[in-house]
């Protein structure tokens, strides 16, 4: 399996990254849950109609536990925790949540083990992914 890339350049003015060019992955379509679905049915003895229906009972759930304050687990797939975006104050009792709270936002760690010889994070879902130029 490969992942296609082109050559993106940097539209920021700092000095170490203006201008420059960098990788940017190419996207080739999405993947539907239909499809999803319909790949799992043909590796279990699940219907496409009860794999689509987990999943989308398996959203509700995330969603809802994200809501109750949870960090949702999934093995292999990674975490899932809400986060809040703020505007700062000089003083906390300044702070007010209608005026300062932004925005809520999904932030998603994927699972990944750590290198033993850099002990640098290695996503799980980048091991064996083969990079190669997108040829448009």
């Amino acid at each position: 399996m490969s992942v296609q890339i082109r050559l993106q350049q940097s539209k920021f003015k700092e000095a170490n990254r203006g201008g420059k060019w960098h990788a940017r992955t190419v996207n080739t379509g999405d993947v539907t849950t239909k499809e999803i679905a319909a790949e799992i049915q043909e590796e279990t003895t699940f219907t496409r109609g009860e794999v689509e229906g987990f999943i989308t009972e398996l959203v509700d759930v995330i969603a809802r536990n994200l809501r109750s304050g949870h960090t949702v687990v999934i093995d292999g797939l990674g975490r899932f925790r809400l986060s809040v975006e703020s505007t700062p104050v000089d003083d906390p009792k300044d702070f007010n949540i209608a005026r300062n709270v932004t925005g809520v936002k999904l932030k998603f760690v994927p699972a990944g083990r750590r290198d033993s010889d850099s002990n640098k994070k290695v996503d799980d879902f980048g091991a064996g992914v083969h990079v190669k130029w997108f040829e448009e």
